[in-house]
């Protein structure tokens, strides 16, 4: 009987923790930090990977994700009032553009006065099987192929998101490559309505994006985020779509590699890559008028500096550069850089300041 007993109150005491107590793990909902992190689309994957993994070992911490564009990233805590804790976007230039020069409300302080470069990927162009024309495609003749007016091509928007303005980077940059000054025009130009101005001052080329921007052909798809581009080419009703190469591998999704001289992945190019760039002319920015070069494709992160939870920040950011975030960026087809790099190595916060060489 007093065994039964025991075994009773044993069995009791299990139904009540996890409404009353907390030494077991997680705690109660209300008691955990909720840690913001408002992140580019194309990061979504492997963040997802690493809140998993975080909370496991973190109980205290509950990261919510937020994916947009990566210039909407920015735009929506600089210039819409969003919290966040971190801001990571798949350009590292964004973030001195667009928040060393913007200030918090009623403040001089700048919304981040550093960023941590944490990780590369490449540009190319992702596909299916059942694609047009999908089994002579290459590295040589696809812009014949996405020209031919029964392909459809996807086209991120350049004015929210960095894989937009970086498809027309590298599609400018192929003519060069390729010695062929009709690629920009036959594959997306022509499409577009009002067309987009392209000067060459000092051997640099401006793309010009009107505030307006439209696909004036059924051919060629504009969305907002290249990942909704994805779920069209998934779905059968597009082509193709210049993407990340981690992207387009996390999807299933095939991925013709370009040459190093358009993909944006080839540090030993930059000077190349910033023979292009693209100007946004967007009445919406209140801070700045974006203008990129052409660079490596980095990406980059910060604590902002109106950040609720900057030492759990601290904590996740360790984690993500530690031994099993360099494994999740890895699986996920998306390598960590193999020590992250700032500009402003002074201004990082000192639990980052080691890290950077």
């Amino acid at each position: 009987m007093m065994r039964r007993l025991i075994c009773l109150g044993l069995l009791l005491l299990l139904i009540a923790l996890p409404a009353g107590c907390s030494w077991l793990g997680a705690k109660p909902a209300d008691q955990r930090v909720d840690l913001k992190i408002i992140l580019a689309g194309s990061l979504l994957v492997p963040f997802q990977a690493l809140e998993k993994e975080f909370e496991s070992r973190n109980p205290d911490i509950d990261v919510q994700l937020d994916g947009h564009g990566s210039v909407q990233v920015i735009r929506s805590v600089t210039e819409l009032g969003n919290l966040a804790d971190i801001t990571a976007v798949a350009d590292a230039q964004l973030i001195p553009l667009m928040m060393y020069s913007a200030r918090l409300a009623d403040s001089e302080q700048p919304y981040a006065d550093w960023s941590l470069q944490f990780s590369t990927n490449r540009l190319g162009i992702a596909y299916k099987d059942e694609s047009a024309y999908a089994a002579g495609i290459n590295a040589d003749n696809w812009p014949e192929i996405l020209s031919r007016p029964d392909v459809t091509i996807g086209l991120a928007d350049p004015r929210i998101d960095a894989m937009g303005y970086r498809t027309l980077m590298a599609i400018q940059l192929a003519e060069d490559h390729y010695q062929d000054d009709t690629i920009f025009e036959r594959t997306i130009g022509a499409a577009l309505a009002p067309p987009m101005v392209i000067t060459r001052t000092g051997g640099i080329d401006t793309i010009a994006v009107p505030e307006v921007v439209k696909s004036s052909q059924a051919r060629v798809k504009l969305r907002s985020y290249s990942i909704q581009l994805m779920a069209l080419l998934e779905s059968g009703d597009l082509d193709y779509s210049f993407e990340y190469e981690s992207v387009a591998k996390q999807r299933g999704l095939n991925f013709l590699t370009l040459p190093p001289a358009i993909d944006l992945s080839d540090p030993a190019r930059e000077q190349d890559y910033r023979k292009v760039e693209v100007n946004l002319d967007f009445k919406r920015f209140a801070s700045v008028v974006p203008s990129f070069r052409g660079t490596q494709i980095v990406y980059g992160l910060t604590i902002p500096a109106n950040a609720r939870h900057p030492q759990e920040a601290l904590r996740f950011i360790d984690f993500m550069l530690g031994a099993e975030g360099r494994q999740i960026f890895a699986d996920a087809y998306q390598p960590l850089l193999p020590a992250p790099q700032s500009q402003e190595p002074d201004s990082l916060p000192p639990a980052l300041q080691s890290l950077v060489r």
